[in-house]
Order: structure tokens, then sequence, then C-alpha cells
């Protein structure tokens, strides 16, 4: 079972190359056969792992282990990969009758799956930077498989300003070897306080933490993940809001939490900050747009700043928050993106304003939208409300932290308000084209959204090892303030974003350039820098 971890990358690889190859149906097909023993292989081996923690580290090529290529897995790896098995799984369900014989994109699809796999487990630094530019370019190709004008433009956008970040990640890279002399992570995590008040190491954080920042769609530099989102299929866009983001989340975590953690920057409090402008702005963005796909597109980048917000916490709670919150969004910003490309697909249009009656019209589809939307605003009962309470336990005796994590919930309330108009009005009347395998897939995620929801005290302690009985679903206060958000939401929407007040529409019309988006990349360099080498 040691090897175990060389067949999650080989075995979606040589998937890919099969249905490839063998240009029919039946090889289509075998894709469920290959992730059905994915999924048993991850069962097996996270037992394993289990039993014997000290045999994780795989080496290749019987070299030494600080310069050997090697695959290292804990919980926090075993947790990701757990997560893009299932979720990988359901979105082939999804997306099997659409481009069952488009055997180009299940190519890159299922290729995709190895790389992200690979990213996952490598334990050096080096092949850490091929992984992420293999999965830029594969990204890059799924972006614009539609061929036409606007996705060509957006798939070169994040092909250029992904590959910006991957650069500055590569000569952080550099220095670092420069310095130690290696660039495994594990050995680097162990010893980094070792030189890590050279002006050298800090410039190599500095350099990693905002290529990544690129990657992980941080404020301001998350330009590209609204337009990707525009014009990618719905497949690809739960593809990249759901577990692609999450992959530079995890190398955050990776990078900054543990192998930097020796090092002791402080810079707890300037990465919270991040996040909290990262959660708002994408709030702001998200208001004020009138398609589906940009409301959930910009939803994405304020979801990720309450999961900074929670893993930069020193707080035990909230740190298991930001993480949880990570899994859960993976969950319902995909059941989302899928909902709205069932109704799109019938619908012909994105824009909110001219789609009504989806609850008559295609009333499962609404129903499990509804799931996502209850989940995504932190109702009781769903996968949302846990995460984000976790989140919030830091910010208990900060009342201006949670001021901001209040707008933040309240934003995100009146935007799914919004979002929600299109359940409600007259019956379609032409043909409704029902896609029994989409609304599988979807149902599958909501039943998760609900189970971690109402289970998620024993859940917690089977998979994290962590008491979760501080979240008290049935605590009147958490009604209480879910009800205020609900009442906030809806004022601000009738008040506010129904009238669509010159302002708001700037703003939605704003439109950054490639250019611009270098120039904020300094910016947030700078800022960076700053903190580190001048702010004692």
């Amino acid at each position: 079972m040691i090897y175990f971890p060389i067949l999650f990358v080989f075995i979606p690889v040589l998937s890919s190359l099969v249905v490839y190859l063998i240009n029919h149906r039946l090889a289509a097909k075998f894709l469920f056969i290959s992730q059905a023993a994915m999924i048993v292989l991850f069962v097996f081996y996270a037992q394993y792992v289990t039993n014997n923690p000290d045999l994780t580290l795989l080496l290749f090529g019987g070299w030494d282990s600080l310069f050997a290529i090697s695959f290292y897995n804990d919980g926090l790896s075993l947790a990701f990969i757990g997560l893009t098995v299932v979720m990988w799984f359901i979105l082939l369900i999804y997306t099997y009758k659409t481009n069952r014989d488009e055997n180009k994109f299940l190519f890159f699809f299922m290729f995709l799956q190895g790389i992200f796999l690979g990213l996952i487990q490598t334990n050096d630094l080096f092949n850490l930077f091929v992984f992420l530019e293999l999965m830029t370019v594969l990204i890059t190709i799924l972006i614009a498989y539609k061929k036409t004008g606007p996705s060509f433009k957006a798939s070169i956008f994040y092909l250029l300003v992904n590959t910006i970040g991957a650069m500055f990640f590569l000569l952080g890279i550099i220095l670092i070897y420069y310095i130690y002399g290696t660039i495994n992570i594990q050995y680097l995590s162990q010893n980094i306080h070792l030189y890590s008040d050279q002006g050298l190491i800090k410039l190599a954080y500095v350099m990693m933490i905002s290529g990544l920042s690129i990657k992980a769609a941080f404020f301001p530099l998350f330009t590209w993940l609204p337009k990707a989102h525009g014009v990618a299929q719905s497949t690809i866009s739960a593809l990249l809001s759901g577990l692609i983001v999450k992959g530079a989340l995890y190398l955050f975590i990776r990078i900054h939490m543990e192998m930097f953690q020796s090092a002791n920057y402080g810079l707890e409090q300037v990465m919270f900050y991040v996040g909290a402008v990262t959660a708002i702005g994408g709030v702001i963005f998200a208001l004020v747009q009138k398609d589906l796909k940009q409301i959930l597109a910009y939803h994405t980048v304020s979801q990720i700043g309450i999961m900074v917000m929670g893993l930069s916490s020193v707080a035990d709670y909230s740190y298991v928050g930001g993480l949880m919150h990570i899994f859960n969004h993976a969950l319902f910003k995909s059941l989302l993106f899928l909902g709205a490309g069932a109704v799109i697909q019938n619908y012909h249009t994105k824009k909110v304003s001219e789609i009504r009656g989806v609850m008559r019209s295609m009333p499962w589809t609404a129903v499990l939208l509804i799931v996502g939307m209850l989940s995504i605003s932190g109702a009781p009962f769903f996968n949302g409300f846990v995460s984000k309470t976790l989140v919030k336990y830091d910010f208990k005796y900060d009342n201006f932290k949670m001021i901001l994590f209040t707008i933040i919930n309240i934003g995100t309330v009146t935007s799914f308000l919004k979002f929600s108009t299109i359940l409600f009005g007259p019956r379609k009347q032409s043909f409704i084209f029902t896609d029994r395998k989409q609304q599988f897939a979807m149902t599958l995620i909501a039943i998760l959204c609900v189970t971690i929801g109402i289970f998620y005290i024993p859940l917690g302690s089977w998979l994290l090892g962590k008491d979760l009985s501080y979240v008290n679903v049935f605590d009147i206060k958490n009604w209480i303030d879910y009800a205020i958000y609900v009442m906030a939401g809806l004022m601000l929407y009738r008040y506010v974003i129904v009238r669509d007040f010159k302002p708001l529409a700037r703003i939605r019309n704003l439109s950054i350039s490639f250019e611009n988006a270098n120039y904020l990349f300094i910016l947030y360099m700078v800022m960076i820098a700053m903190f580190m080498f001048m702010i004692p």
C-alpha cells in the first residue's frame, strides 16, 4: 500500500490516455470504473496511513531524502485526496451526457485530476512548481474549450496572470535552495528557523506567498477568476471554485502555516485582514452583478476570504473552521454552479432578470439550489453554518472583527436573496431538458451539505479528531443571528441593490486589464514586504 500515492496520480492519467486513444463511449464509461477504483484505493490507503503514520514518506530513485523526489501524506493531504476523488467522480457524472463524445475534453479533465493529486502529495518545492504549471496549462485549455472569442480571451488572461504568480513562486524556491541546499518540504519545515532572519529567506517568503495569493484569488489578485467562470462550462466552473482554488489554499497552509511556522514572522493579523478585505471585496462585487455565474464567481472570492480569516487565527476552533470551510465551500459552491448550469442550459441566458419560474419549471433543481443557498449563507442545519460558526469563535472578544464578519454574512445573504428571484414567477412554457445524471450528481452534493450540517459532531470527532459541540444548532442566538442577516439583507436588497444606483453600475462594469492586474500584484507584494521588513 505504500505505493498507492503513485496510483492516485497514474490512474487518472492513464484513464485520460485510454479515453483519448479509444474515441468511443465505452471508453468514456471506463472512466467511472477508474474513479470507483480510486475511491476504493483511497479508503484502504487512509486506513493504512492511520495505522502506520511513520510510513507516509515515499522516496523515488534511491536518493537521500534531502534530494530525492518524494511524496508525503498526512491527515491534511488525505482529506484533500478524499475530497478530490469524490468531487471528481460527481463532476464526471454531471458532465457525462454533455461531454461523453468529447474525448479531448475528457482527456484534459482526467489528466488534470492526476496532476492535482500529484500537487497535493509532492514533498519537494520544485515538483510543486512543476505540478502548478501543468495545472495552469490544463485549466487554460479547459477554459478555452468552447473555442469562442470570450473563452480564448479569458483563458489567455488566466494563463498570463497565473504564470506571473508561478514565476515569483519559483524565484522564492531558488532563494531557499541557495540558502538551505535542499527543497525538501519536511526538512525545511523542521529547519527553516536556522536562517529565517536572513533577508533572502524573508524575500523568498514574500515571493512565494504573493505567487500563491494569485492562484488562491486573494484581493486584489482575483481578476482572473470571474473572467474564467463567465465563459467556462459549468463543470469547469465547479471544478475551479470547488477544487482548483482550494489547491492554492492547501499550498498556503503548507507554506505559510507549516513550512515557515518556526520562522515566527508574526503575520497572522496581516493575513487575517487580507482575508477580511478579500471577503468584503468579493461580496461588494457579487452584490452588483446581474449574471448568475458572476454572482457565484465573486462569492468564491468572498468565501476564500472567510477561509483565510479562520486559517490565520491562533484559536484552534477558528482554524478548524477555516479548514472545514474549504471543504464545505467545495460542496455548496459546486452545487450552486452545477444548478446554475442546468438552469442556463434550459433558459439560454445567464441574466438574473430574464430567468423566472425555476421552481415551477425545474422543481428538483430549484430545491437543490435552495440547499446550496442556505448552505453558503450559513443557515442552521446546513454545512456552511458549522464552519462559519467555528470561524467566528476567535472574534467573540473582538468587536471590530465580529462587525467585519457580520457585514460579510449580510452581504452574502443579500446576494442570494437576489439570486433566489430566479425561482419565482410563471412556469417556463418551452421544453425543459432534464438530465437525470446531472440531477443525481447534484443530489449527492446536496445530501453531503445536509449530512455535515446535522451530524457535524460525530463527523468532527471521526474525521478531525475535534469536539465540535461548541457549535449548537439549537442555540436560539444562532437563529437570531441568521434572522438578523436575512432582515438586513432584505432591506439592503430592496432599498439599494434593486435600485441599481450609478456607483453600483460602475463597480459592475469595472474591468481590470492585464497591465493593471500586474500593477495590483506589485502593490500586493510591496505591502507584504513592508510588513515583513519594515514593521516590527
